[in-house]
């Protein structure tokens, strides 16, 4: 997720920077529902950062580069992976049992208190 909040933020304080995301999974916002993926592939496509999934990173390779669209390689690089919740410290009545990445997602409210 916070790849696609990253690209789609350079982009709207950015507009002259090009950007790319890429993603070893078959589309953006991994256990997220279709409907969330096709409507921030559809805003990303809508303003020209370019997507690239089913796709491993690899700076090393010509090929990775030339698959991207990218042959001259990028100007800089920025590389979001291995995020996860850092929930550990919130007792376990106020944390999901289901969800995405198995649950433990905090429960709140729309005054965004944390609830049980």
């Amino acid at each position: 997720f916070i790849g696609v909040e990253w690209a789609t933020e350079i982009e709207y304080f950015f507009p002259d920077v090009q950007t790319t995301i890429i993603d070893a999974l078959p589309r953006c916002l991994g256990p997220l529902p279709d409907s969330a993926a096709e409507y921030c592939s559809s805003y990303m496509h809508a303003v020209g950062i370019k997507e690239f999934y089913d796709c491993k990173y690899d700076a090393k390779s010509e090929e990775f580069w030339q698959k991207i669209e990218l042959p001259k390689k990028a100007d800089v690089e920025y590389i979001c992976i291995g995020v996860k919740a850092s929930n550990y410290f919130m007792p376990p009545e106020v944390l999901s049992d289901k969800g995405p990445g198995g649950g433990g997602w905090i429960h709140f409210n729309k005054d965004m208190q944390v609830t049980k």
